[in-house]
């Protein structure tokens, strides 16, 4: 097979979900490169005790350096289907929404500086492989802000803070690892979350708020690419 249309693997892994303490799905993904760039794909699976129960499957294009080119949206909750894709070209990030029927449009600018966040934390893995970080450090940018209900675009401003660098005990053992607070100004720092990531930016793992006694994401498997 032509090396035009092969892939390697850059790393996959599965997050455990969390609604309240208590387990209630998993997110399975990949990370692999390809000609123009890196393809990201993955399945988000909610089921109760979580009050939404839904699955997201999507398909993310990006750069070399990371930087978001493309993402297609499947999106299920019950016997009803959202189809978004969405794409960047010449600064532009252009959206098409389809569901119940019906087709919604979106689009808006897509500078340089600004970043892509949608809900699996390997968006968070991408931003910070764009940014250099030490303990004190903070980063605000302007956001396109991906997400329910209708998988389209939220303009926001986004704050990362990194906190402390310590440890994180995880099932291949101890990593070294940043503790980072995120949040969308001007609400309060209080109103966001928290996570641990490795020095590559790959979130281990994250809580419900500020609380780190109450997990949302872990980090459970993990494979790196050779």
């Amino acid at each position: 097979m032509s090396s035009l249309f092969t892939t390697r693997l850059v790393a996959a892994g599965r997050y455990q979900i969390f609604h309240a303490g208590r387990e209630c799905g998993e997110e399975r993904w990949r990370i692999e490169t390809a000609p123009a760039g890196l393809i990201a794909t993955g399945e988000q699976r909610m089921v109760p005790p979580h009050p939404y129960p839904n699955t997201s499957e999507y398909r993310a294009t990006l750069t070399d350096t990371m930087r978001p080119t493309g993402l297609e949206i499947l999106w299920t909750v019950g016997p009803r289907r959202l189809r978004a894709l969405h794409a960047a070209s010449d600064r532009i990030w252009r959206v098409r929404i389809e569901a119940d029927g019906r087709v919604r449009e979106q689009q808006g600018d897509f500078p340089d500086f600004c970043e892509v966040d949608f809900v699996t934390h390997l968006f968070s893995a991408f931003i910070l492989q764009r940014r250099d970080f030490q303990v004190g450090g903070e980063h605000e940018f302007p956001v396109l802000s991906i997400g329910p209900p209708w998988m389209a675009v939220t303009p926001e401003r986004m704050l990362y803070r990194c906190i402390e660098r310590g440890t994180l005990a995880t099932p291949w053992g101890a990593v070294a690892a940043r503790r980072y607070v995120l949040s969308l100004p001007p609400r309060p720092a209080e109103e966001g979350y928290t996570f641990w990531a490795d020095e590559d930016g790959l979130v281990l793992e994250s809580c419900e708020g500020l609380d780190v006694s109450r997990p949302w994401m872990r980090l459970t498997e993990l494979t790196r690419g050779a």
